[in-house]
């Protein structure tokens, strides 16, 4: 990519960052309130593992089968008829496992980190040092 058109897709990346920003903010807030409700056990009805980005497991709520994503490492451990511990979230109809904040926390840093990268204006530093 040349620097011109570097340039302009510039702020685009940038607004994209800050929206991934807002929004991992957002659900951060969320996920401290559900870790601090209290969690229920729930039987795992089908398991799906294997592959590395889409493990998941399947519970039964209300009647309703609701698909609940788990790590690589985790999902050996909820085998078809075990139970899990998980919080739901009736607001927005989902499931939360309580990790202590981990992935969010992840999340939130990774969207930070790279914001700050593409805000400092690396080239014109550069090129400043080189003048002297």
């Amino acid at each position: 990519m040349n620097y011109m058109s570097e340039q302009k897709a510039r702020p685009f990346i940038i607004g994209i960052l800050a929206i991934g920003i807002v929004y991992n903010i957002y659900f951060y807030r969320e996920s401290i309130k559900m870790e601090k409700v209290a969690s229920q056990n729930f039987v795992v009805e089908k398991q799906y593992c294997g592959s590395r980005k889409n493990n998941s497991i399947e519970i039964r709520y209300k009647e309703n089968l609701y698909k609940v994503r788990v790590g690589s490492k985790e999902c050996s451990k909820y085998p078809v008829g075990a139970e899990i511990k998980l919080v739901y979230n009736d607001k927005y109809d989902y499931f939360y496992k309580q990790d202590g904040l981990v992935t969010a926390r992840y999340r939130l840093f990774f969207f930070s980190i790279t914001l700050l990268v593409y805000i400092i204006p690396w080239k014109r530093i550069f090129k400043k040092n080189s003048l002297h």
